[in-house]
């Protein structure tokens, strides 16, 4: 267990434990409503990253306290979150859908960007697992020690992002803009990918939550040279090193110190029925207190303090989504990005589930795994319109597809 994390509990500790559900004792918590019910637990990364870290260890301990019910946790990755999160809030208001996702969508919701299908401010709230505080991480041997060093001239450091609107991808953006910095942003690295990349030296740096980092850095495997939000004091506040910058640079990092408040976010579509929404709060708060779980994320080094439930954390999105008319102007005009389109031909190396997973090689050379959708890929055979199912391996290809993501081919025109 990291000081870190002892230290966090012993101050925060004894006052999380007066937590109550905020709206359970104005109604009534109907639990037995989950008794022979499935509920779906929605994380809008791929497996292995932090958030699913987070929802499958909730989900263990939420079920136990829904007596019959079954949380089957589904991940549904790609586009930034922006795919979890819409199923999510489209789903069914019967209480049996909730999901988890990254707080780079309130940047998206702000500056209105395509394909963002929710309202933030509608979701049933459930809670929040933790506050999480953003780092810039850097192999051990990297020359780079504070923010200055990544204004250099010469070869831009590479810094990698999941997709286009994910949150390390925004704020990496912004940052990148407000302070100058020579940095190129590398999309398509999920879950862990990211920390391979470092230990292979194929990436310079990467721009995160602290939790996902954590384990890494204390492994020896990189190395902490800043943090945005929070209270620890064993490395320098971004907000303290920019004390000359630009008023533009000042706003985006108190932006990005109010997003760290709020992580690990869990919620529901709009109007779940009220005694349901405050069974849910209720076994989201009580799974959160086992001693059992704490021990589990704290051996992880995932924080699960402090946390929030419902209205409380309602409030805290509501903040963070009002933001003066010149603040959203910026944000719009630094994230009026696209995933580019790239293009690749040769054959197929993989087809896998009747053409739902598709591998080649790639534009630079390396294999790209793709999810070729049903409706949204144009798929052509020698010429003739085509389905995914008559993907086949060794068929030679020209396959145009988005960077990030889950590389979702436009499309796809097999010989």
């Amino acid at each position: 267990m990291t000081a870190r994390l002892i230290g966090r509990t012993a101050i925060l500790g004894a006052a999380l434990a007066s937590v109550t559900v905020l709206g359970a004792q104005a109604q009534q918590v109907d639990k037995n409503f989950y008794k022979g019910k499935t509920l779906t637990y929605v994380v809008a990364t791929a497996a292995g990253g932090g958030y699913d870290f987070y929802a499958r260890l909730i989900a263990d301990y939420m079920a136990k306290h829904l007596p019959g019910a079954t949380i089957v946790v589904k991940n549904m990755p790609g586009a930034g979150h922006l795919i979890g999160a819409n199923y999510t809030y489209n789903a069914r208001s019967d209480g049996l859908t909730i999901g988890t996702f990254n707080t780079g969508l309130i940047y998206n919701q702000l500056i209105g960007r395509e394909g963002t299908k929710f309202d933030l401010r509608k979701m049933s709230w459930v809670g929040k697992a933790s506050s999480d505080p953003r780092v810039l991480v850097v192999p051990p041997t990297s020359p780079v020690k504070s923010i200055e060093d990544l204004k250099r001239p010469g070869e831009p450091f590479k810094f990698a992002v999941s997709g286009v609107g994910s949150s390390n991808f925004n704020e990496t953006t912004m940052l990148k803009e407000v302070l100058k910095l020579n940095i190129k942003i590398i999309t398509g690295y999920n879950g862990n990918d990211d920390q391979m990349a470092v230990r292979r030296g194929e990436i310079d740096a990467v721009f995160g939550s602290r939790s996902s980092y954590e384990s890494f850095v204390n492994n020896g495997f990189g190395r902490l040279v800043l943090q945005v939000g929070g209270d620890e004091k064993d490395i320098p506040q971004l907000s303290d090193m920019i004390k000359n910058e630009s008023k533009d640079a000042k706003a985006i990092v108190a932006l990005m110190e109010s997003q760290a408040e709020i992580s690990r976010l869990t919620a529901g579509p709009p109007n779940i029925p009220a005694p349901r929404l405050a069974a849910l709060r209720q076994a989201y708060k009580e799974a959160l207190d086992e001693p059992e779980l704490r021990a589990k994320a704290e051996k992880a080094e995932r924080p699960v303090i402090p946390y929030l439930i419902g209205e409380e954390l309602h409030k805290k999105v509501e903040v963070a989504l009002d933001q003066s008319p010149e603040t959203v102007a910026m944000v719009a005009r630094i994230l009026d990005i696209k995933d580019p389109t790239l293009k690749a031909e040769g054959p197929l190396l993989e087809v896998k589930d009747k053409g739902r997973e598709i591998v080649f090689k790639g534009s630079d050379g390396k294999n790209v795994t793709s999810k070729p959708s049903g409706g949204r890929t144009q798929i052509t055979i020698a010429g003739k319109a085509g389905k995914r199912d008559d993907l086949k391996a060794g068929q030679v290809c020209t396959i145009s597809y988005k960077a990030g993501g889950d590389n979702e081919p436009e499309e796809i025109h097999c010989k």
